[in-house]
C-alpha cells in the first residue's frame, strides 16, 4: 500500500500543480487507496503514520530542495 501510494506520488511531483491541486489529488486519490486495504486488513497504527506523513511532504514540500513551506 505505501509503495503504491509512493508510485502515484513520485509521478505527480514532475507536474506543475498548484496548491489546491495537490489538495485535490490527496483527497480525491491518495486517499482511496487505503480504504481498499481497510476493508480486508487492519492496518497498523505505523503504516497509518507513514501515509499521513507522504501526504504531509507532497503537500508542502513539493520538491523542494531547501527549506520548505510551513
Amino acid at each position: 500500500m505505501l509503495s503504491k501510494i509512493r508510485k502515484k506520488l513520485s509521478v505527480w511531483k514532475g507536474s506543475n500543480l498548484s496548491f489546491a491541486g495537490r489538495v485535490c489529488l490527496i483527497k480525491s486519490v491518495i486517499n482511496v487507496i487505503p480504504l481498499f486495504f481497510l476493508s480486508f486488513f487492519k492496518v497498523p497504527v505505523g503504516v497509518c503514520k507513514e501515509i499521513a506523513k507522504l501526504k504531509r511532504k507532497f503537500l508542502w514540500g513539493w520538491g523542494a530542495e531547501g527549506r520548505k513551506i510551513a
